[in-house]
């Protein structure tokens, strides 16, 4: 019996060893894929350029809800319509000119479920409608703030695009950066947000193929945006110091600048796209903006030559005043891609 016993002790512990030492090596993986991915030696090109941004849900988004007698809100995306997928409003009016009853495939957030709808007879146009408002696009402008130097993959916004009545990212299928030109400053005041407008032209410049808390992330099919003299190298969150710093921005004039900024507080343990916060002193782009405005999204910030994040939110009382994302996360975004 005792043999048996010996033996029994043996193989556990061999089994303990085993596992314990594949444990290592799956860790040691992972800290090498991690050590891989953000590595403060590689260069990148510096972003700061302002693009359109295209980016199209699955199926359509509701944007107003004319009717009480259906489960359909503001902000659900209607992705099929009698089993079969529907990709532009104009989709949805063949259906409901039909007058019959139509099941109506619903995501709401996380939620996918079934609504019948029949369409009503308006006297006014003389056709049946659904008493839906919908859309098939988010556009904007944004702006760029690093790209690969060999893969030609992007990073922008710093933050996710969202539905803005029910603030929740953006399910997408495709989506594309393009060329824009700003043609008008909205000056930022406290309560009152600005905004850079610009034109949203056809000439597509890379595809969107990521829409998260961190960003949009995708890869160009144009290098025009690439300037391959400004490359920089990359700082990690411990390595960023309270004071000055410069963001890369494209205003009216449609060229890059560099603008003065100071760091005023730096949250190391936090996991959002709020990591830091920052304020414009800048006298020309407080003179042109009053600080941070709506386009601004994804302005690189470099402080002591290095990247070490982007410009991603304003504080609503004081647009002087922001937030910006670490560039670590961001490249680990990227590297998912």
């Amino acid at each position: 019996m005792s043999i048996f016993k010996n033996k029994r002790i043996i193989i556990i512990v061999a089994i303990s060893l085993v596992l314990f030492l594949a444990t290592i090596v799956i860790s040691l993986k992972v800290k090498a894929k991690s050590i891989s991915v953000f590595n403060e030696n590689n260069e990148y090109i510096l972003g700061g350029q302002i693009v359109g941004v295209k980016l199209l849900a699955s199926g359509v988004l509701v944007m107003g809800v004319d009717r009480e007698d259906i489960d359909v809100k503001i902000g659900d995306i209607i992705l099929e319509v009698n089993g079969k997928k529907v990709e532009t409003d104009n989709d949805l009016k063949d259906y409901a000119s039909l007058g019959e009853k139509l099941n109506l495939k619903i995501q709401r957030q996380s939620n996918i479920f079934n609504v019948e709808i029949v369409p009503e007879f308006s006297n006014n146009s003389k056709e049946y409608k659904l008493g839906l408002w919908v859309k098939d696009s988010s556009a904007g402008v944004g702006t760029i703030t690093f790209l690969e130097k060999n893969s030609m993959k992007f990073a922008a916004l710093g933050h996710a695009i969202y539905e803005a009545t029910e603030d929740y990212v953006l399910p997408i299928t495709t989506g594309c950066i393009t060329d824009t030109q700003i043609f008008k400053i909205k000056k930022g005041y406290a309560k009152n947000p600005g905004e850079l407008k610009g034109n949203i032209t056809n000439n597509v410049l890379g595809n969107i193929y990521t829409n998260s808390q961190n960003g949009i992330y995708g890869k160009l099919s144009d290098d025009s945006l690439i300037d391959y003299s400004q490359t920089i190298k990359i700082a990690s969150k411990d390595k960023i110091e309270e004071g000055e710093a410069y963001i890369y921005a494209t205003l009216d004039d449609n060229i890059k600048k560099k603008y003065k900024i100071n760091i005023e507080k730096i949250f190391l343990n936090s996991t959002d796209n709020k990591n830091m916060t920052i304020k414009v002193v800048d006298e020309e782009l407080l003179e042109k903006t009053g600080g941070i405005v709506q386009g601004m999204s994804g302005a690189p910030i470099v402080q002591n030559g290095k990247l070490i994040g982007c410009v991603t939110h304003v504080l609503l009382d004081n647009p002087q005043i922001g937030y910006g994302a670490f560039i670590e996360n961001m490249i680990k975004e990227l590297s998912k891609i």
